[in-house]
């Protein structure tokens, strides 16, 4: 079970209270006119009411299998598991176990268990108990197996599934339906967690290197909420002195997640014939299609629909003109580095096309040495330098040109939602309406990016 009844019961009560609290708080909210902190409290609310509606169904089951006695199984302690997920104080803790058994057995990398891992530190307590259920839900390889059945066929699949993978499906489907109080996702599966974007996308088989070098954090509701500032200042103080006031202060930096989608068709044959290494397979193409529209919306991404990118996202304080016009100097790359606030200059990396990097690594000192020979080793001016082929890699005399970024990417965010979700085709028909012979499965996900400090950021603009 994903609970004893005692367990599941306490859940549902724990979270009636907490839904009264909320709906009180809106009233207030609504009343002094705090626009932000009611749409706050109204997700919270939705959180709380699937959260009661999983805690009936699961209690339902319980009626079903024991006949409505109420306790737990033998031997059974509060806080304990059978494998499912646990209410309570030990839900992180039971994730942690799960991560650690999925890296053991290699079907998670160092860097996707990390970033699951990260989740179980939330500061909410809410926040943090549910992405805990959705590690330990998702990371069950009972979990995988019965997907992996529901992926060969959609329609059948379910009745090969063996009474452990039948529990591991309900106890992921409990944990989506909270999950669903702040998604637009429909009857769709979770993935299973080795094969989830969210965790798993790094800059490994796309040339853009944003998801390597900016901050990239995970979050279960549809915007990233974070603090930003200009730059904190700080003070020496002598004894007794009244503190000055120091500016500039904080800013609220909330980052919205979009809604993305890969489809991809695959025969009767090849989930026939592809084994139990289908799902692995498929999940590498659908997160390949999604990094690559992602590696796009994060570069120049116009924060309509999709997410803000670095270039998008930069305002006029932070574009260099080049000293001549439609002209790309070697006197412009020392420009855009000394422009760069010195705050900013330890942690900063550069960015460029590889046109521009190949045009860079041909510019020569008056003497015909190469000006920049370091670029061979990756780095220019003593300071990384990264492929972005996003970027413009071409001077156009017709257009601007934003050739070459520099700045601190610790204040560019990308946010992933956790949760990803797959839709399940059982027949793909054809243009007059008749069956292809192929099954389709349609990855979504959503994800969000946005500069939170633009002043830690320039970037050259050849015009």
């Amino acid at each position: 079970m994903a609970g004893t009844r005692a367990q599941v019961e306490q859940y549902k009560a724990d979270s009636a209270a907490e839904l009264e609290q909320l709906k009180s708080q809106l009233t207030t909210a609504m009343t002094k006119g705090h626009d932000d902190r009611a749409e706050n409290l109204r997700v919270g609310i939705r959180r709380r009411e699937a959260a009661i509606e999983m805690c009936n169904e699961e209690l339902k089951v319980h009626d079903a299998l024991d006949g409505g006695k109420a306790g737990t199984e033998s031997g059974s302690e509060p806080g304990a598991t059978d494998g499912g997920t646990v209410y309570g104080r030990s839900v992180v803790d039971q994730a942690k176990r799960v991560l650690d058994q999925v890296v053991k057995a290699r079907k998670l990398p160092d860097h996707a268990a990390e970033k699951a891992h990260g989740l179980l530190d939330l500061p909410d307590a809410g926040d943090r108990t549910l992405a805990a259920r959705w590690v330990t839900a998702t990371g069950d390889p009972e979990y995988s197996k019965a997907f992996g059945k529901l992926l060969a066929d959609p329609s059948r699949g379910h009745l090969l599934w063996s009474a452990r993978e039948q529990e591991a499906y309900r106890t992921a489907k409990a944990v989506q339906v909270e999950l669903k109080a702040m998604t637009l996702s429909g009857n769709s599966e979770l993935l299973p967690l080795n094969l989830d974007p969210a965790i798993m996308l790094t800059s490994d088989g796309s040339t853009n290197p944003l998801r390597q070098i900016s901050r990239v954090v995970q979050t279960i509701s549809n915007t990233w909420q974070g603090v930003t500032s200009a730059g904190v200042s700080a003070e020496w103080k002598s004894e007794g002195a009244e503190a000055t006031e120091l500016t500039p202060g904080t800013d609220p930096a909330p980052i919205p997640v979009y809604f993305g989608d890969a489809w991809v068709p695959f025969s009767y044959e090849v989930g026939m014939d592809s084994g139990g290494n289908f799902a692995n397979e498929l999940g590498i193409l659908l997160n390949d299609a999604a990094d690559q529209l992602m590696a796009t919306a994060y570069t120049t991404g116009t924060g309509s629909g999709q997410p803000t990118g670095i270039i998008t996202a930069l305002p006029v304080g932070s574009i260099v003109a080049s000293t001549t016009t439609d002209v790309f100097a070697k006197g412009d790359v020392y420009k855009l580095q000394e422009n760069l606030p010195p705050r900013f200059q330890a942690n900063a990396r550069w960015c460029a096309a590889l046109p521009i990097i190949n045009l860079m690594s041909q510019m020569e000192t008056t003497a015909g040495a190469r000006l920049f020979p370091e670029i061979s080793d990756g780095r220019l001016l003593n300071r990384p330098l990264h492929e972005l082929s996003n970027m413009d890699g071409v001077i156009n005399a017709t257009q601007t040109n934003k050739v070459l970024l520099y700045g601190d990417f610790r204040n560019f965010v990308i946010a992933d939602r956790i949760g990803t979700g797959i839709e399940l085709i059982q027949n793909v028909v054809g243009t007059n309406g008749r069956p292809t012979g192929q099954r389709g499965a349609m990855l979504w996900f959503r994800t969000g990016s946005d500069s939170v400090v633009d002043n830690a950021f320039r970037v050259l603009d050849v015009t």
